[in-house]
């Protein structure tokens, strides 16, 4: 996926040198990290084996609160950001807990729950939005998203999301790869009952992933809230699918036990340029009149490449699961068969009894 990301940038760069100008990149790198907190996120469920669709509609219901809570505008209630934020935040991560209890005390499947989860908090964001938008007018926290660090122009070099991203992703393979919880995380995605025979608290340490990626939905819930401004319950639809695809690109299976945290943060930068490439993509022509015409790609076609993208992803995973089993049947089969060789030769020499004693030569005498 690397390559693939390397080979994507280089081929967008050729066709549009605007690809890789400072506002474009900089822009990218806002979407790339803004997805990938949330990407993150999910991925600590896929890798537990589970799976969550209510991640964007947290992400539109923790915007739609603050936007309700702090904005001074028609429809808001004026409450200082420091409240607004840390109560749209818990409110996240109760979400979270809740549906990870569901999950996993009354042993619900994971898809009706966070699918439920999903209509339901769209619900509430409607409902708290009046089916209209709530605006941030010119609240401080639009300078989250436009702000950054070393300022070129009127762009930061380093735009305050990414700093996010990048500390997000620091404590997110530090828990995953290094804790004795994220190895708790990969034994159940792995196996779930082995795990639950060795000792692990399933229960506790699965519904902790289900409460990490509501969490981060919260914070990208924020940092979207300051990128757009004004809130509705339109935002965060299909955001989901997004971050399942980039945690699939990025190496997670579906089926749970595998995957990292760097290939998540590739997998949402293929994801940002692929949709990004859509709009900068052009192919100088001539027509039949030799006037220069320039060829972009369809922006509806956005959703059939995307969708087209997710497949292929998800059959390849397939494929690679079923070659990865037939290897391991055909080394665990040449193992029997060695085995059961050696095991015929041993009873062999053992029913032919002690070599008999050789009489001494001439030359030994």
């Amino acid at each position: 996926m690397t390559i693939a990301l390397v080979v994507m940038c280089l081929g967008l760069y050729i066709s549009n040198p605007d690809f890789l100008g400072q506002s474009n990149s900089i822009n990218t790198l806002r979407q790339i990290s803004m997805l990938g907190i949330f990407a993150i996120g999910i991925g600590f469920v896929i890798i537990a084996g589970g799976i969550d669709l209510s991640i964007g509609s947290v992400i539109g219901l923790t915007g739609v609160l603050i936007a309700k809570l702090s904005s001074s505008q028609l429809g808001g209630l004026g409450y200082p950001l420091w409240i607004g934020i840390p109560v749209a935040l818990g409110v996240a991560l109760l979400i979270g807990l809740g549906q990870g209890l569901l999950i996993t005390r009354l042993k619900l499947q994971p898809f009706i729950v966070t699918l439920g989860g999903m209509l339901f908090l769209r619900g509430v964001s409607q409902t708290i939005a009046g089916g209209g938008t709530l605006s941030l007018g010119g609240s401080p926290l639009l300078a989250l998203a436009n702000g950054g660090l070393l300022k070129s122009g009127s762009d930061a070099l380093i735009p305050y999301p990414l700093l996010m991203f990048l500390a997000v992703s620091g404590v997110a393979a530090y828990a995953l790869h290094f804790t004795v919880f994220g190895r708790y995380v990969y034994a159940i995605g792995g196996n779930r009952d082995a795990a639950e025979y060795s000792g692990i608290n399933v229960k506790r340490v699965e519904t902790s992933t289900y409460v990490i990626s509501a969490g981060l939905g919260g914070v990208a819930g924020v940092c979207y809230a300051s990128y757009i401004g004004q809130m509705s319950q339109q935002v965060g639809i299909a955001y989901e699918m997004y971050a399942i695809a980039a945690a699939v690109l990025g190496g997670c299976s579906l089926r749970g036990g595998e995957g990292t945290v760097l290939g998540i943060i590739i997998g949402s930068a293929v994801m940002r340029v692929i949709d990004n490439g859509i709009n900068m993509f052009q192919l100088p022509y001539e027509d039949a009149d030799r006037i220069q015409r320039i060829w972009r790609l369809d922006p509806n076609w956005t959703f059939i490449i995307i969708g087209a993208v997710i497949l292929v992803a998800v059959i390849l995973d397939q494929i690679v699961h079923i070659v990865q089993a037939k290897r391991r049947i055909r080394h665990a089969s040449a193992g029997a068969a060695e085995a059961a060789s050696s095991l015929q030769a041993a009873t062999a020499v053992s029913a032919a009894g002690p070599p008999a004693a050789r009489a001494p030569d001439s030359e030994s005498v």
